[in-house]
């Protein structure tokens, strides 16, 4: 059956679609994307190929969260534009956040889909995706685990093949305080520090552009628009989904419309299009097509701040690549069996510098997006909740802690000279709780605004496949459509989300 299908938003989920889709000759699909579209390696931005560049905002919308932060001096600066504001960055480029990223691919758990499933989201069990994770992926690891013959090359850094000395020094280190230290943090053992597991080749970022798009855009039944960005969707009045509305007044007409604009995106898409809480459509004079509460609600980040160490410069050497190795653990501590809740990554990014970013990734705060206005260029108002929830600041405090313990040890010793943040002087949690307020960041993670659930649940705005309920035609496929958020880096689990339901479009006309 031959099918128009418009996908919005050419990132993480939206360029394995449109290049899963297109594989049926039936189907037209049309991608668009707001920011540029980059069609060769020769012609895009040198910072997006460069899988050791991270935290630019080149190729980013400008979001900033209303999260309040504390005033204080010496606050990490990395990823910050503005002292005082948390940023919420998200990619704009063809590829999304996958082209600006640490290329991090850190795999969701078994634990994490036990979660999804006992929120009544009975098909997404760790049984039904593994398929899916190992059909994206190309991992020298092999083994019943891991796929080698997917569009997204795996690298890792190790002993003799890359992994800085500094690196494996931390690595010791992490022994040394009673951690497991693993050679495949993507595993059947996900507790403890290894090599992290990257989304590159050759030095290049392996974002959905480069690994999906890049092999299928000769196909005559893809189009790729770039630089335009999407207003709502119109439907017939029985409510089927029929054009997509462009910025520019632009009608793409369609049988199936695919949003992929990501947590940010794609609720307030939703909402221009009357599909929201009525209070915000009624404020905005914004015509009812669906009452859903739940659009915009349940946003979900991992927060994160930024330890940072003065380091010998000679000792540490050379500077990139930057990031080689994590540490996954808990706030409970290293001989303790609570679960993994915390993420802690050195790199290094300027001479005589080493951060150590520390990220909740079990985080029981929660946020929310609203649009202010009815025209697509205007901001939403977001505020991402980060450490909202006493205990996520209590396993923050937890966390900092263990961290020094690790950074303050014999392996470490030749090349840290000292803590700059949060700073000797801080040692009471109080002291630690003041510096976490004062320098709460994101670990850029934002997950859950159009969660999935069924019909009539809270928070529920879709169903297990993407389908937007009570409207035909619709789906929404991207990180805000997750229930709970993964403890580990989004990026993969959303690549996973798309191959996973570009299949059961293509099953499901």
């Amino acid at each position: 059956m031959a099918r128009r299908i418009v996908v919005c938003g050419g990132g993480s989920a939206g360029g394995v679609l449109a290049a899963r889709l297109s594989e049926d000759p039936a189907n037209t699909v049309t991608l668009v994307e707001a920011g540029p579209d980059y069609r060769t390696a020769q012609e895009t931005a040198p910072e997006v190929l460069d899988a050791d560049q991270f935290g630019f905002t080149t190729h980013d919308w400008g979001y900033e969260s209303a999260d309040h932060v504390v005033e204080g001096d010496s606050i990490p600066m990395f990823g910050i534009v503005q002292q005082g504001v948390v940023p919420v960055l998200r990619g704009k480029v063809i590829g999304g956040s996958s082209s600006v990223n640490g290329a991090n691919a850190l795999r969701p758990t078994p634990e994490d889909f036990a979660r999804w499933t006992g929120l009544g989201n009975d098909r997404w069990s760790w049984d039904e995706v593994l398929p899916y994770l190992k059909k994206l992926e190309d991992d020298p690891v092999g083994g019943e685990l891991h796929g080698t013959e997917g569009p997204v090359h795996i690298e890792r850094f190790t002993e003799g093949n890359g992994l800085r000395p500094v690196m494996s020094a931390f690595l010791e280190a992490c022994a040394q305080a009673g951690h497991t230290v693993r050679q495949d943090m993507n595993g059947a053992g996900r507790r403890g520090a290894g090599p992290v597991p990257f989304n590159r080749k050759d030095g290049i970022r392996q974002s959905s552009a480069i690994a999906y798009l890049g092999p299928a855009r000769e196909r005559d039944n893809l189009t790729v628009l770039g630089g335009q960005t999407v207003d709502r969707v119109e439907f017939t009045e029985d409510g089927t989904a029929r054009a997509v509305i462009l910025a520019d007044g632009t009608a793409l007409e369609a049988d199936l419309v695919v949003l992929s604009a990501g947590a940010i995106g794609s609720p307030a898409i939703l909402m221009r299009s009357g599909i929201g809480p009525r209070r915000i459509l009624d404020r905005l004079s914004i015509p009812t097509t669906q009452g859903l509460e739940g659009v915009g609600r349940n946003l979900r980040d991992h927060p994160m701040v930024y330890l940072t160490y003065a380091v010998d410069e000679a000792t540490v050497g050379e500077l990139m690549p930057p990031l080689q190795t994590a540490l996954a653990f808990s706030s409970a501590g290293a001989g303790n069996q609570g679960e993994v809740d915390l993420h802690a990554l050195p790199f290094t990014m300027e001479p005589g510098v080493m951060l150590v970013p520390l990220a909740v990734v079990r985080p029981y705060s929660l946020g929310r997006v609203e649009i202010t206005s009815r025209d697509p260029d205007a901001d939403p108002s977001i505020r991402l909740g980060l450490l909202d929830h006493p205990d996520d600041l209590r396993r923050m405090v937890a966390g900092i802690r263990q961290v020094r313990e690790i950074m303050g040890s014999g392996p470490l010793e030749k090349y840290v000279r000292a803590e700059q943040w949060p700073g000797p002087e801080a040692t009471t949690d109080a002291d630690l709780t003041r510096a976490v307020l004062q320098g709460k960041n994101t670990y850029c993670h934002a997950v859950g605004t159009c969660a999935m659930g069924g019909e009539g649940t809270p928070n529920a705005v879709v169903d297990q496949s993407g389908k937007v309920h009570g409207l035909d035609g619709l789906y929404v496929v991207d990180a805000s459509i997750m229930p709970d958020i993964p403890a580990t880096p989004t990026n993969t689990t959303v690549m996973m989300m798309a191959e996973r339901c570009a299949d059961e479009l293509r099953r499901n006309p």
